[in-house]
């Protein structure tokens, strides 16, 4: 047993959420290569987030058992197959294939990376290792994006993928000398037991806070960079990328949770106040300023984190069983949520204008505060008895 996660585990935590957010500071850019509308160039977000949301359901039924070094050798292969395919046919219609098959990849490669940071490690060092693992996940969305900004304007657009799909390789070596582990982490989900845990209100609120929070934060993340273009058309992909600078944020707020759940009690406090955050950080971004947008993106993210993590934990110690369930449907309205949003919001903009998706979004937001009422509610005693 480790004491902390192999390094190999957490250079793959790392470059997942780095390649799920590649194309965003490069979407404006790449409208105009592939000579096409706004709304179209984001779907090549849509692409990959939905299978993110529904294949860690089908893949319970698919892989389960399947070895976790199995899984991760298999997985990193395609994800670099796929980035090589975008970089090698620069098209949109190739790009958007890729980015399907990302989607169908990434849920494999995240759920048995994060199976062998937990079950390879000592039970006393699992906490620690999973910070690690969520820190891996945090920086990389950053690197993922600033990456793809300065490699863009160093070389061209379709080089960022060819990198990526190098760093990929790059972990093919040190997977191949992990120890085989046993199954790869997935569960099937059991409709019967899903609906009673939806039917409860405190569950049935939190996923539909999630959907909603993650609907607007990969609305807010792909379309901004399309208004600071139109703001200023001179505005660098590499500015592009150090927009999301906020996104680091997440690390202060991972980290810091227990302290904050210790001092703000009943943890629906932290929930409403990360509300806030979102909302002040959504509409300040009426301001057409670049640097008055990275300053909100802190407030923005911070929000989206602090509201992320707390209803992850307050979920799973809701319940004394059934946490793979819990799990796998908060990720399904988690995922499918952003996929929406990445598509819904871009017709907005591309019909409207960026003032209209600002306040469907703050809409929403003010809508999760109604919920909050539901969310306070422990689930009764004959309801959480295992069925």
């Amino acid at each position: 047993m480790y004491t902390r996660p192999p390094l190999v585990i957490l250079y793959l935590a790392l470059l997942a959420p780095a390649a799920l957010h590649l194309p965003q500071p490069l979407l404006p850019s790449l409208t105009d290569l592939f000579e096409i509308e706004s709304a179209d160039t984001a779907l090549l977000m849509t692409a990959t987030l939905l299978p993110l949301g529904l294949m860690p359901i089908a893949y319970g039924y698919l892989l389960e058992g399947v070895s976790t070094r199995t899984m991760l050798y298999v997985s990193a292969i395609g994800i670099a197959i796929t980035q090589l395919w975008m970089w090698a046919m620069p098209d949109y219609s190739n790009w958007f294939a890729a980015r399907v098959a990302l989607g169908l990849l990434l849920p494999a490669l995240m759920t048995a990376a994060m199976t062998y940071a937990s079950a390879t490690v000592e039970k006393s060092a699992r906490p620690h290792a999973m910070g690690l693992y969520i820190a891996g996940t945090i920086i990389g969305g950053f690197f993922g994006r600033m990456m793809a900004g300065w490699v863009s304007e160093s070389f061209d657009l379709v080089s960022p993928p060819l990198v990526m799909a190098f760093l990929y390789l790059c972990a093919i070596p040190a997977l191949h000398k992990l120890p085989r582990e046993a199954g790869a982490g997935f569960a099937r989900i059991r409709w019967s037991i899903a609906k009673d845990i939806f039917a409860l209100p405190r569950f049935r609120a939190a996923y539909t806070t999630t959907f909603i929070v993650f609907f607007i934060f990969t609305a807010v993340t792909t379309l901004l960079p399309f208004e600071m273009r139109r703001i200023d058309p001179l505005v660098t992909n590499i500015e592009l990328g150090l927009l999301y600078l906020g996104y680091l944020v997440g690390l202060i707020v991972s980290l810091n949770i227990r302290r904050l759940k210790a001092r703000f009690k009943p943890e629906t406090r932290l929930v409403i106040s990360g509300l806030l955050m979102y909302i002040i950080g959504t509409v300040t971004l009426l301001k057409d300023d670049y640097l008055y947008a990275v300053g909100s993106l802190f407030f923005f993210c911070g929000g989206m984190f602090l509201v992320h993590t707390t209803l992850t934990g307050l979920l799973n110690r809701s319940l004394d069983h059934h946490h793979g369930v819990i799990n796998g449907l908060y990720l399904a309205f988690y995922y499918t949520g952003g996929a929406l949003g990445s598509h819904i919001p871009s017709r907005v903009y591309a019909n409207s204008d960026w003032e209209s998706v600002i306040f469907l979004c703050s809409g929403l937001i003010i809508f999760t505060l109604f919920l909050i009422h539901e969310l306070k509610q422990e689930p009764a005693l004959e309801d959480s008895k295992e069925k």
